[in-house]
């Protein structure tokens, strides 16, 4: 159960640490001055595709989560791998999109 209850809340804390850089107004200049925002958001991009790939091998793979009659734990590691390509693309993309001014 414990196991559990870590899975989900790193999951669930790794999606609210990419929304807190993409509502964050961080421009180019930020990550290009600023090397422990810069080494931040490195750490926390790995993060999302380490946890991408634990949540792939739950739905992939036979192992505990299949074994065991749980078809919730796959579900939500479905879920978590579709939102975690979103946010992977949040915190890759740098520039905010409400930056750019129109002239």
């Amino acid at each position: 159960m414990f196991i559990i209850f870590i899975y989900y809340f790193l999951s669930i804390a790794t999606l609210c640490a990419c929304y807190y850089f993409r509502r964050s107004r961080f421009t180019e200049k930020d990550y290009k001055y600023n090397k422990p925002l810069k080494w931040t958001r490195r750490i926390l991009i790995i993060w999302t595709y380490l946890l991408g790939s634990v949540h792939y091998s739950i739905c992939a793979k036979k192992n505990y989560f299949r074994d065991v009659d749980n078809d919730f734990i796959i579900g939500s590691a479905l879920f978590f791998l579709f939102a975690y390509i979103v946010a992977v693309c949040w915190v890759e993309d740098i520039i905010h999109p409400f930056d750019k001014k129109k002239k």
